[in-house]
């Protein structure tokens, strides 16, 4: 039986899907927290009224069963010199910096077995105009171990369009093994050494003073976002995530909905009768992400409540038989350390051959120029500049110095 495809504009019909929406995820080889409907769902709801945005969600059946899904967005965007364009991404990225959730690992949602067929249906689909019509199809935070982004972009090419995956971040993680001794001896002397010292220096600056919450109620919720969001602003003051109210007001949406269905991991630990710090984690199929934290900064310089924190995350994640504790994107030191492997978060990017395209095209390459232009003259400058200071410190044009007098 072929593909139907429809296309979802209307929040009300793409929360009735969400029933539906989950047991896809769950029988698709892509069964990640940021493409369920807990965390997209709120993420429309906050963001999708601005900028124009409108929903586009692609959804496929099979006779009666959904097969595939595809969050997308439409909206314009504009480059350089004003050139517009028709965009279509997807649902969780997009936002201003200042409000970005950081989606990653998003994906085309398809059924296992399925991947090729779908995949193919889609580009069909999107060369049919069945989103509506479209200059550019920007894909961010995808899995760059998955095949499908790439076979999206082949099946684009055949269909005439310009088609590119680029690496954009890198997600470090750790394969759980099956005791925590284990996973000691397998990090890098240096790493094992700054673990075992912060426990013990922690242990022995708290004494009989240590505790660690997890909140597993609506009422300990409150009490665990309160102690994260005053945590996190601790360490980041106005620059933290937090400080944003779109960020903030989403994940007060989020988490009560990821709580309900056991996946929030909500932590915080506390010293002397004080929390000092507070790990903000989603746990998901045998994983755990590790998504926010806070900590105090006012301790002594050797207590590292943030590693000490982690470490009893990891700790407990091995004890509940977890396979996998993933830092998710950044290069912060903590991940580098504490990480075993890693994997690449890439960006697809389709655009149809035209006039907008050339456009953008000679505007990037008219900044190019001008950066360059830029730098080449900023170096003739200071190389000028070196020249007239050597002459001028030279022997014949400079009084003896009072040593070599002497």
């Amino acid at each position: 039986m072929s593909l139907s495809w429809s296309i979802v504009s209307d929040l009300r019909q793409l929360e009735g899907l969400a029933d539906a929406w989950r047991g896809l995820l769950a029988r698709s080889g892509s069964d990640e927290p940021m493409l369920s409907p807990d965390w997209l769902l709120p993420w429309w709801r906050r963001f999708g009224g601005e900028g124009g945005r409108e929903l586009r969600v692609g959804v496929a059946h099979r006779g009666d069963t959904l097969v595939g899904l595809v969050p997308l967005l439409g909206r314009w965007h504009w480059y350089a010199l004003g050139i517009p364009f028709r965009r279509l991404e997807l649902l969780g990225t997009g936002e201003a910096e200042k409000d970005e959730v950081c989606s990653e690992y998003l994906n085309v949602i398809t059924e296992r077995g399925a991947e090729e067929e779908l995949v193919a249906a889609l580009a069909d689909a999107l060369a049919r105009n069945v989103f509506g019509a479209w200059d550019e199809l920007v894909l961010g935070g995808l899995d760059g171990t998955s095949p499908l982004p790439g076979q999206l972009a082949t099946e684009l090419r055949k269909r005439g369009a310009e088609a590119a995956i680029e690496e954009t971040e890198v997600a470090r993680f750790i394969p759980l093994p099956a005791t925590w001794e284990a996973y000691l001896q397998g990090l890098p002397a240096t790493s094992r050494y700054l673990v075992t010292r912060s426990l013990r220096e922690f242990e022995r600056w708290a004494g009989d003073g240590f505790e660690r919450h997890e909140v597993t109620t609506r009422a300990e919720l409150v009490e665990g976002r309160r102690v994260l969001l005053a945590l996190h602003g601790s360490r980041w003051g106005d620059e933290g995530a937090f400080a944003s109210p779109r960020f903030d007001a989403f994940h007060e949406d989020v988490m009560p909905a990821l709580l309900d269905r056991g996946a929030l991991d909500l932590s915080w630990i506390c010293a002397r009768g004080e929390p000092v710090a507070a790990l903000y984690n989603v746990r998901w199929r045998g994983k755990i992400y590790s998504y926010q934290c806070g900590r105090r900064l006012d301790l002594p310089r050797e207590i590292r409540p943030g590693i000490v924190i982690h470490a009893h995350a990891i700790r407990g994640a091995i004890a509940a038989g977890m396979r996998e504790y993933d830092f998710l994107g950044g290069s912060s030191q903590y991940k580098r350390k504490l990480a075993s492997a890693s994997r690449p978060l890439v960006r697809l990017r389709a655009a149809r051959r035209g006039l907008r395209e050339t456009a953008r095209l000679v505007a990037e390459g008219m900044t190019t120029a001008a950066r360059l232009g830029r730098s080449m003259v900023r170096e003739r400058v200071l190389a000028r500049r070196s020249r007239s200071g050597s002459r001028s410190r030279s022997p014949s044009n400079e009084a003896p110095r009072e040593e070599e007098t002497r």
